[in-house]
């Protein structure tokens, strides 16, 4: 299961702008992030798929071994590819609240 991390304060109406070099280094850290995501999923597709489809190995291997499968090949890798975006995105929503972060006005 992925880590769930509270949502920070979406109001940012109420919020000094970030000053833009913070912002730009938020746009790319997260950025980043997702690009590990989908190129995770892109090999995962590649490596483990045919068309579109999981693709098992061996013949007709049992309920045991296909759960075995999707953890060791799949779900354990997806699952820290996915906990290390949702932590990056915390940590940023968190570090946007510091008071050094944002523009004077």
């Amino acid at each position: 299961m992925t880590t769930q991390h509270p949502t920070g304060n979406d109001d940012q109406d109420h919020e000094p702008p970030l000053r833009p070099e913070i912002e730009q280094g938020y746009r790319d850290e997260f950025r980043v992030a997702m690009n590990a995501v989908i190129q995770y999923c892109r090999n995962a597709v590649n490596e483990h798929g045919h068309r579109g489809l999981w693709a098992p190995r061996g013949d007709s291997p049992d309920h045991y071994e296909l759960i075995n499968q999707a953890r060791r090949d799949i779900l354990t890798k997806l699952r820290l590819v996915l906990d290390c975006a949702e932590t990056i995105a915390h940590e940023i929503e968190r570090d946007r609240q510091r008071p050094h972060r944002r523009q004077s006005r």
